[in-house]
């Protein structure tokens, strides 16, 4: 787990920087594993330039991007005004439980994503909690991480360790997790029965 100051991620996002393209076979593989339909209603998390809620939209959902940069959340606006209404973004801080709480309505979303994000959210349990809140009944956690075992000595800090993998899955009664190319692990993450708004 690595604690990264606001400040650095405003400059990434402002200088057009962003991590792993979502390519067809992630989202293909996401579509499979959650069959989000038409009225999914989906939050991503740490959203960055809106490549993952992007591809949510276009799978039919109805989707909430959020980011604590305000250089990512500008970025989405702009490159993704297409996709409007079906993808809005605003400004938030998911490490901050009293704003989550004031912002977000609980149980109002059926589809809950991270997409490289989960291993600069320090506090998991506390993370797993506010996600548990924001999910309606039957709802689905995605988490896409790299893991620590399968990254260089000097990046160990962007993936979850298995005591992290060990917090995040903890008190979830359904779940299973499928491959990424690139070393990418994603988690699907759920209380019980489908998830609303499938076809």
């Amino acid at each position: 787990m690595t604690v990264v100051e606001p400040a650095h991620w405003e400059a990434h996002f402002a200088s057009g920087r962003g991590f792993r393209p979502v390519d067809a076979q992630e989202a293909d593989l996401l579509a499979e594993a959650v069959r989000p339909g038409p009225g999914t209603r989906a939050l991503d998390v740490g959203c960055g330039l809106g490549g993952y809620a992007a591809a949510l939209a276009r799978l039919g959902c109805r989707t909430w991007a959020v980011d604590r940069a305000a250089s990512a959340v500008a970025a989405v606006r702009d490159r993704y005004t297409d996709l409007e209404p079906s993808l809005t973004v605003g400004l938030l801080d998911f490490n901050d439980g009293a704003a989550v709480s004031a912002r977000l309505p609980r149980a109002s979303f059926d589809l809950v994503t991270m997409r490289l994000v989960v291993a600069f959210l320090p506090d998991l349990p506390a993370v797993a909690a506010r996600v548990r809140g924001l999910l309606s009944p039957g709802g689905a956690w995605v988490v896409t991480t790299p893991l620590t075992g399968r990254l260089p000595a000097g990046r160990t800090g962007i993936g979850l360790a298995p005591d992290d993998v060990a917090a995040l899955t903890d008190g979830w009664p359904r779940g299973h997790w499928y491959d990424l190319q690139g070393g990418l692990r994603c988690f699907v993450l759920s209380d019980a029965g489908p998830v609303p708004g499938r076809t």
